[in-house]
């Protein structure tokens, strides 16, 4: 049994190592060309134009950094690294690795109207058509 779970917990860890460097490799972390596209009283929004690959004949991924400002209810400043794929047809992304750390279960979703969300989906999608 202790051999079973020591074989278990070594597949985890080659598996979660291996995920994350197809991540990094998929998300161009090695080269970074970012542009800084909007700051708001939210945070501050890049984008990796090095990045942007086109996965389909209406999707694609990115790697975007978000800079949260400091709030009321966080009190400390916060920079998370995201790789986003997005469906430019219908205006939807979904954040498929963050800080690194795959998301496999994440699901579509809409902006909600969100300045540096939809300013990231607009740059990507011109790029990418470009």
């Amino acid at each position: 049994m202790k051999k079973l779970l020591k074989f278990a917990i070594l597949f985890i860890v080659i598996t979660s190592f291996n995920l994350l460097n197809l991540v990094q490799k998929a998300s161009g972390i090695g080269d970074v060309d970012w542009l800084l596209l909007k700051e708001n009283d939210d945070g501050k929004e890049w984008v990796d134009l090095g990045s942007i690959k086109k996965i389909n004949d209406n999707e694609l991924s990115v790697l975007t950094k978000y800079f949260q400002n400091p709030s009321k209810v966080n009190l400390k400043a916060e920079t998370n690294l995201y790789v986003m794929r997005i469906n430019c047809d219908n205006r939807e992304y979904k954040d498929i690795s963050v800080n690194g750390i795959p998301s496999f279960k994440a699901k579509w979703k809409t902006s909600n109207d969100d300045e540096l969300i939809d300013v990231v989906i607009d740059k990507s999608c011109s790029e990418i058509n470009s």
